[in-house]
């Protein structure tokens, strides 16, 4: 077709209606519901999304907050990665290092570090460094207090950028003296740093502890207004607390709905301060937003995969607006970050912003269907959120009687129990497991992750004298077993388990010879159900014979009405899909952790 021939192409005109059909009709008669999913916010997804879905002002009459799509704001971000090191020394090289190749905020923690006079030639050095008007951004506790107590830093009055540390959300204030501690200190930083945003409200410890995002709006929106509430009994102003705030969060791997998250909060917090009374042009110039990579996600298994998490999680905090970001190094969570991750972690930001030029637009997200929808619904369900907290006596009472942490540790077994059935995946660890590497010791980095089960089963089955070896006896050709062979190998390797394939086997003497030959501990019968119905008893009795300890399962759920008879001829169980792999490789480890590896006469 010529060019020409296709400008004067059009497309038909379809409607919902016809797409519903086609999809239907792809789906052999499943239906259009069964692409329907629910996430964790309790929000029901649809599959395709049009204009009727974008949320018309008039329709929502319960729902105060507007979510709109052109935010007022200019598109660019500070990349605040912080910087760690052993010494004053090596801390400062660091710092120059990292503003020479596109850093272009001040950002770094003290660490083990020795508090010494070293510290004020450090921070002369990096007043120094500050060209044109590089902010700061520090919010880590111990680096922010050391800050805030220098009554002679360098060019005070100068500083600009973010300082602070959030007590509430670390779990250190939760009765009137810590209280009072913390005014003192967010009193003395407003007097020598003025112009430095030190009221710091950090929701990311909610959200590495599981939280959905509506919990983290609601616990985010709970604690500013403690915040305000506590400043103006002491005299601030309205406008003063809203100038000095800064909200931080941490993003996950759901793409879309890490966005929405960012974007309903600022309409959120915008009610919240028209709320108390402040003028409109204050709060357009107020919010101030930070956002980190989630470390809820991350793991020591496969940890490449990491980079590509945490290129997507930065990707969804800038297409929401945020002000500053930083991207966590990819070996954060082993503790062995080295100047290799940083630089690749710096650099995803600068390709964003660079080659993507992610910094020339505004709210790239305002104005999609679904994006516009999704930002409604996260929004609505946060404020009722922060409505019930607020009707329960305030985010610290909440936080006092355990019912937020109730909240989270539900939200936060559900996205486990997924992971334990596939339900979703996290690539490296729970699929496509990498039986080759070696796991680091993440003892004093663990936190609170969602591969941790994992990494305990790999933990173990690395602990044991041998390495665990599962032999896989495939009926008849390889065609008709390899798909379930496969599966087996896949869900033994999340544990650490290797596999050995035998050939093919058409007969007793074909499976007999392979367990003969290896006299594995465990072994699991591959084939079709068919063949199960057929020689299973067989096969279990053979293999007996050769080992009355060996451990045997089928590939396939075992039929309700074949359990009993199968599990008295001594079948152990079976391994299938969607079942709990947390629960069924604990099972399966102390096979070789209770030595049943030896060899049976």
């Amino acid at each position: 077709m010529k060019l020409s021939e296709m400008k004067n192409q059009s497309f038909s005109q379809r409607t919902l209606t016809d797409w519903q059909e086609a999809a239907e009709k792809a789906l052999k008669g499943k239906g259009i519901h069964s692409l329907h999913t629910n996430t964790y916010e309790n929000i029901k997804l649809k599959p395709l999304y049009t204009g009727e879905d974008v949320p018309k002002r008039d329709r929502v009459k319960d729902y105060i907050p507007n979510i709109e799509g052109k935010m007022d704001r200019d598109s660019k971000w500070f990349i605040a990665q912080p910087i760690n090191r052993g010494s004053w020394v090596e801390l400062t090289t660091a710092i120059k290092d990292a503003l020479s190749r596109g850093q272009n905020c001040l950002s770094f923690t003290i660490g083990d570090v020795k508090m010494t006079e070293h510290f004020q030639q450090f921070m002369k050095e990096m007043k120094e460094m500050k060209e044109f008007d590089t902010p700061i951004f520090i919010i880590d506790k111990k680096t922010s207090l050391s800050i805030l107590e220098m009554e002679e830093f360098p060019d005070r009055e100068g500083l600009i950028g973010v300082i602070g540390f959030d007590p509430l959300s670390e779990g250190e204030w939760l009765n009137n003296d810590r209280l009072e501690e913390w005014i003192t200190v967010v009193n003395e930083a407003d007097h020598l740093h003025p112009e430095v945003k030190t009221i710091i409200i950090n929701a990311a410890p909610y959200h590495n502890k599981g939280a959905s995002a509506t919990q983290e709006l609601a616990y985010a929106l709970s604690e500013g207004v403690v915040y305000i509430e506590a400043l103006q009994e002491k005299g601030w102003t309205l406008e003063k607390i809203a100038k000095k705030m800064h909200f931080h969060f941490s993003v996950g791997s759901q793409f879309f709905m890490e966005m929405a998250k960012i974007r309903a909060f600022k309409k959120l917090w915008q009610e919240v301060l028209s709320s108390y009374g402040v003028a409109e042009s204050t709060i357009s110039r107020s919010i101030s937003i930070s956002a980190e990579t989630s470390r809820f996600n991350k793991s020591t298994l496969d940890p490449y995969v990491n980079m590509l998490r945490g290129g997507g999680e930065a990707f969804s905090a800038v297409l929401a607006g945020v002000d500053y970001l930083l991207v966590a190094p990819f070996n954060e969570v082993s503790g062995e970050v080295n100047p290799f991750s940083e630089r690749i972690a710096r650099n995803t930001q600068l390709i964003l912003g660079e080659e993507a030029h992610l910094d020339k637009v505004i709210d790239p997200g305002g104005g999609s269907y679904y994006v516009e929808w999704l930002s409604e619904e996260v929004g609505k369900l946060a404020w009722k959120e922060f409505q019930q907290i607020d009707e329960e006596g305030g985010i610290i009472v909440s936080l006092e009687n355990g019912s937020i942490q109730h909240k989270i540790d539900r939200v936060r077994d559900s996205r486990i129990q997924d992971l334990a059935t596939r339900k979703n995946s996290m690539i490296g660890t729970n699929i496509y497991a990498n039986l080759e590497e070696t796991l680091a010791d993440t003892t004093s980095t663990a936190g609170e992750r969602l591969s941790l089960p994992f990494e305990a089963l790999r933990s173990r089955s690395l602990k044991l004298a041998r390495k665990p070896v599962a032999g896989l006896i495939g009926l008849g050709e390889l065609k008709s077993h390899k798909p379930r062979a496969d599966f087996v190998k896949g869900f033994l390797a999340t544990g650490g388990i290797h596999t050995d394939q035998s050939k093919e086997c058409f007969s007793k003497e074909d499976i007999l010879h392979f367990v003969e030959e290896t006299r594995y501990p465990y072994y699991v019968v591959c084939g079709k159900d068919e063949e199960y119905h057929d020689q299973l008893s067989m096969m279990v009795e053979s293999i007996h014979q050769i080992g009355a300890n060996i451990v045997i399962d089928i590939a396939g759920k075992i039929p309700d009405e074949r359990r009993s008879e199968w599990e008295l001829m001594g079948l152990n169980g079976s391994i299938y899909n969607k079942q709990n792999i947390l629960e069924k490789m604990d099972e399966l480890l102390t096979i070789w952790e209770e030595g049943n590896d030896r060899e049976e006469a």
